[in-house]
């Protein structure tokens, strides 16, 4: 069996108007892409937005114990928007379309692996003649990949099944917004969270709070609006924004400062719900990183988590999603689990469960913390590689602990590579975080 790995990050059905995203994060989506190159097996083939340095390439190969001439990487033509983005016009270039034919046919392809299932993936998919074998395609073909990456669309299945969410409800009309805004939580001190319906890792969401001084965990930015009148000048100004000049809903929910975001990972198959992992989510203020296992796991609140996680999906797998969702949720500061969102795709955290299982070991969610961290300027790569071998701080399949380079941070201008450090406990994560630091000259970039 083998897979056609397609690195498609950022979608119009995850974001909206590919053009309005900042050019600066269309390069770093692209450089991104790099993270599904950890789900590669004997025989794939990937696709990717950008090109990737070939060192690095084989760095991931080995690793995976791969041999690197059993894989086909093969990146489309640039398009209307650039290289950092799978655009359609990319996926649909009769040049790329005649490789990628070739190389499904050579390597024997009967599967497919998207970041995100959209519209133009399942038209790829039938052009290559794999729709009959894939799983769950029939619900996809008909834009579920959207319709379960919407948050309204969370907010009815976690009502449905009485899953544990924050106050706040789904709104498609700015006076009821407001209404709800401000007698519902603003006017009681409360400040709130306003998401796009379609958005990822924090990039469309922003807080309105009704007092200084409130972090924006999760959000772009805060905006304090003390009166009615502030409140209604600010959903004037951002209205078309929030519901994508109209097209979408807005999902507005109580925002508990202090939270700790988690996530869980499952795998929806033909059977059933698998489960993969958890983890926490570092928020800086938007995601820029994992821990994996989550800490939280401990609380008494934990299990009932997983239990909603599960009551979640099973709504899912009767619609026909067969592939990955992620199930994000908070640990407030009294120790409550809230679940506040999901998206069915492949995650942000697909690629380091992928390492756990396959580099670091079966047991690696038991025996080994992995903490990882995104937007990250190093050195060119096999500089950076030779640079953590000198210091022995390189991941070492024999103690099975050390640092994984898991995007090249390829740009002109830095700040997007990121790496994963393995280690027995979080002390050890914490001073092997420091030494790479010191050895690298590691600059997280600010968000």
């Amino acid at each position: 069996m083998a897979t056609l790995i397609i690195s498609n990050q950022r979608t119009e059905e995850m974001v909206g108007d590919l053009e309005l995203l900042d050019p600066d994060y269309r390069r770093y989506v692209g450089n991104q892409a790099q993270r599904m190159a950890w789900c590669l097996q004997d025989g794939d083939v990937l696709v990717l937005p950008v090109a990737a340095d070939e060192a690095f390439l084989r760095y991931v190969t080995e690793t995976l114990g791969l041999a690197r001439d059993s894989v086909r990487v093969i990146v489309p033509p640039s398009g209307r928007v650039g290289e950092g983005l799978l655009s359609r016009d990319r996926l649909v270039d009769e040049g790329f379309l005649a490789e990628l034919r070739e190389a499904v046919a050579a390597h024997g392809v009967d599967r497919v692996l998207p970041f995100h299932f959209d519209r133009s993936v399942a038209e790829l998919t039938k052009a290559l003649g794999l729709d009959g074998v894939t799983p769950g395609f029939g619900f996809l073909d008909q834009s579920g990949g959207r319709l379960l990456n919407s948050k309204s669309t969370f907010r009815a299945l976690a009502g449905g099944v009485h899953a544990p969410v924050p106050d706040g409800g789904v709104f498609s009309a700015r006076d009821e917004a407001e209404t709800f805004l401000w007698e519902g939580l603003l006017s009681r001190g409360l400040p709130a969270i306003l998401k796009q319906d379609f958005h990822v890792a924090g990039f469309g969401n922003e807080i309105v709070s009704p007092v200084p001084g409130v972090d924006p965990l999760g959000a772009q930015r805060t905006v304090v609006t003390e009166t009615r009148e502030e409140l209604v000048k600010y959903l004037t100004d951002r209205w078309e924004w929030l519901t994508d000049s109209g097209r979408n809903r807005v999902v507005i929910e109580r925002y508990i400062p202090e939270s700790v975001p988690i996530y869980a990972e499952v795998r929806v198959e033909e059977h059933g719900v698998e489960f993969t992992g958890h983890g926490e989510m570092r928020m800086k203020p938007v995601l820029n990183g994992l821990v994996v296992p989550a800490t939280s796991a401990r609380l008494p609140a934990f299990p009932g988590f997983l239990d909603a996680v599960q009551r979640l999906c099973e709504p899912i797998h009767a619609m026909g999603y067969r592939g990955i969702v992620s199930i994000d949720a908070i640990v407030t500061p009294e120790e409550d689990i809230l679940v506040n969102e999901f998206n069915c795709r492949t995650g942000g955290s697909t690629h380091i469960h992928r390492i756990g299982e396959r580099v670091v070991g079966a047991d690696y969610f038991e025996e080994r913390v992995l903490v990882e961290l995104r937007r990250c300027t190093f050195p060119p790569f096999t500089e950076a590689i030779e640079a953590l071998r000198a210091r022995g701080l390189a991941y070492d399949p024999a103690s099975r602990t050390g640092v994984l380079i898991t995007v090249d941070d390829n740009s002109s201008s830095g700040g997007f590579g990121e790496y994963c450090v393995v280690a027995e406990d979080a002390d050890a994560v914490r001073e092997l975080e420091q030494a790479v630091a010191d050895v690298l000259r590691v600059h997280p970039t600010k968000d």
